[in-house]
């Protein structure tokens, strides 16, 4: 640990113990920096004072009668500016500014000076004397600042990018008004974060702004130990795009704050709030604001909701033909259920979204109960709900059943209640739209059961369920076909042969797609039809696999195989749907003899008892055809040994030719 100024002044001689212990005492009573205090007591020098700053801060210290400062470095400071805080301009170095002062603690001139100019801030230290006499003599030469206005555009920029001005060296040319612009806020008395035109607004307002031109979904502030990472999520990932100084980062909050009417002295508890925000082009955007506490600071995350995308249609969405036209058989109905599921972020609420205006009419009394409302559709009565009044799912749910609606459209069933009077909705001869977080379809009916939902009210009630995830698109501009890696293949349960009939693509990244690769975003579905057969078996409290089995049986087809048909039309890559779906395809064959669902390991079907051909010569195993070793006793086997079932000669390819989409 550094020694303290005192403790070195007595080390090198300048005063005694008892001449501390008096300058400390009189620290006490009156405040104010020891070095100060023992200046002003006669105690020590202020060379000498200097000289012990110097070693306990690392900081050279220098003589500017002997080595006078640079005249265009000086120029970048203005005079009031150098006069308050008692420091001046030395030289400019590469991506490094000089500056002279007095008092190494001054932190408010490195962070002011750093965020005016751009450029890193180094200390030296020099007699306040020897300051102030050069500022006197330097600014006093008008001509200096002629030559400094004309050097403006070639030595100080300061760019409105919140990347520039957060993360990366400048260059020699920073504009000298935004600088001055900002010395003269900051010697304002109005604080940074109430000024609508000051350094913070205008680095907020630039991290708005640079979100909305990316098409960001959301913008996380997060503190960490050195500084404020800036990141937007961008098709689902989060990219880092500026790392914002430390010493911004109360401002940059408590100005968020502000714009969202939060308490900004509460700083322990997280708060939410919404707030509206002009961008640059005109448009109004509201965004979502969320603040957390962390170890080093607050976080805020600020989801953003663009009410001038306007709705997608349901044509858009990517769903499938045969995907799309049982969606719309089933919002054909008067009355039941239908549910859109998947994890946070899926696109459930826009997938519904485009369901509810393709159903309005002037003839359709359709009700919303949202949180937030993050889409406006025109004809549609649309309310929000409000927690701190205790205006709830469920309660608003029994409102709205009295406003004679016909569609009903519930943000998301949470718990019991808001569950139990959706499904007596539904029962009742409403039409019921609404989000449930499950992995897939058939796990809808587990997780009701769950939160204590009967299964024959499940059964009746239920229409269909739309599961989905988000896969990135491949971006048209430089996509490029290729083979991909063995583990790819094996992870998606597909041969080499199987694949060398496929168009595989990879993204590559040009300046179409920010050299991502990708462009946008579609869906991959699974849309289960509750089948007459299938109410019966969720009434009879049938398990999710049999419904499972029951749903493909009928036709449903599986986030997987959605997935790998949009990779076999090019839309997508084969790791980005590994990467958003884990289980892509189970691989799956039929009983030749009465047309069961067979694991590929059965050596009999569990229906009929029929012999499976195609098994292993020892160990009777069914094999796959690509497979030259048993891979449950390491038998080697001929080709011939292996014989496919009649159903399972399908090929995937032709399954996926079915539902693949052009």
């Amino acid at each position: 640990m550094r020694n303290k100024v005192g403790e070195i002044l007595i080390q090198h001689g300048v005063i005694a113990e008892k001449d501390l212990q008096l300058a400390r005492f009189e620290q006490k009573r009156s405040g104010g920096r020891l070095g100060a205090i023992l200046v002003r007591l006669n105690m020590a020098t202020e060379a000498k004072i200097l000289e012990a700053l110097s070693e306990q801060f690392n900081i050279s210290c220098i003589d500017l009668t002997q080595t006078p400062p640079d005249r265009q470095a000086v120029a970048m400071v203005p005079k009031h500016f150098a006069l308050k805080h008692n420091c001046i301009a030395y030289k400019l170095d590469g991506g490094t500014l000089q500056v002279v002062v007095s008092d190494p603690l001054s932190l408010t001139v490195v962070h002011d000076l750093e965020f005016a100019t751009g450029y890193r801030i180094q200390l030296y230290l020099a007699p306040s004397a020897q300051i102030l006499a050069a500022i006197e003599k330097y600014y006093s030469n008008i001509a200096l600042d002629l030559a400094g206005e004309n050097r403006a555009d070639d030595e100080l920029t300061t760019s409105s990018s919140p990347s520039n001005l957060a993360s990366q060296q400048p260059s020699t040319g920073q504009k000298k008004s935004d600088a001055q612009e900002y010395f003269k806020t900051s010697s304002e008395s109005e604080t940074e974060t109430s000024d609508s035109s000051g350094p913070i607004a205008k680095l907020l307002d630039g991290i708005l702004d640079e979100a909305l031109i990316a098409k960001a979904s959301d913008v996380h502030i997060e503190p960490t130990e050195t500084g404020v990472t800036v990141r937007h999520r961008l098709d689902g990932l989060l990219k880092v795009v500026a790392i914002v100084p430390k010493w911004a980062q109360e401002g940059l909050i408590t100005r968020l704050k502000v714009m969202a009417s939060l308490d900004i002295a509460e700083k322990r508890l997280p708060q939410d709030a919404r707030l509206q925000v002009r961008s640059s082009d005109g448009r109004l955007v509201d965004f979502r604001i969320s603040t957390l506490k962390t170890l080093h600071g607050e976080k805020v995350v600020l989801r953003i909701l663009d009410h001038s995308k306007g709705i997608t249609s349901l044509e858009s969405l990517g769903l499938s033909n045969s995907n799309l036209q049982s969606f719309r058989q089933f919002l054909k109905h008067q009355h039941g259920m239908i549910l859109a599921v998947g994890p946070t972020g899926s696109g459930k609420s826009t997938t519904l979204a485009s369901a509810l205006s393709s159903l309005k009419s002037v003839t359709t009394n359709i009700i919303t109960i949202e949180d937030p409302i993050e889409y406006e559709i025109p004809g549609v009565n649309q309310t929000q709900i409000h927690d701190k009044i205790k205006l709830t799912f469920a309660r608003s749910l029994r409102s709205i059943l009295r406003q004679d609606p016909d569609v009903i459209f519930l943000g998301e069933i949470r718990d019991h209640e808001t569950a139990q009077i959706a499904m007596q909705a539904a029962q009742t001869g409403h039409l019921v739209l609404s989000t449930l977080h499950t992995d897939d379809a058939p796990s809808v009916v587990t997780r009701l059961t769950d939160m204590g939902i009967e299964p024959y009210i499940i059964g009746s009630a239920l229409l269909g369920v739309v599961a989905q995830r988000l896969v990135r698109k491949l971006c048209p501009k430089c996509r490029t076909q290729y083979v991909p890696q063995p583990e790819v293949l094996q992870a998606l349960n597909i041969s080499a042969d199987q694949a060398s009939l496929w168009p595989l693509y990879r993204p590559v990244g040009c300046s179409e797609c920010r050299n991502t690769g990708y462009q946008g975003r579609i869906g991959i579905f699974e849309v289960m039809n509750i089948t007459n057969r299938m109410s019966r078996m969720i009434s009879q409290r049938a398990d999710e696999n049999a419904i499972r089995d029951a749903a493909q049986e009928a036709g449903m087809t599986t986030l997987g195989d959605d997935g790998l048909a949009k990779v076999n039309a090019g839309i997508t890559s084969a790791e980005e749907l590994l990467r958003v779906v884990t289980d892509v395809h189970e691989m799956r064959t039929f009983c030749p003899a009465c047309g069961c669902v067979v694991g590929v390991d059965f050596a009999a079907c569990p229906e009929c008892g029929q012999r499976l051909g195609g098994g292993c010569p020892k160990c009777g195993r069914l094999l796959k055809p690509s497979w030259d070793f048993c891979p449950y006793c390491t038998t080697r086997i001929s080709q011939n040994a292996v014989r496919p079932a009649s159903k399972a000669s399908r090929t995937i390819i032709d399954a996926f030719r079915e539902t693949s989409v052009r």
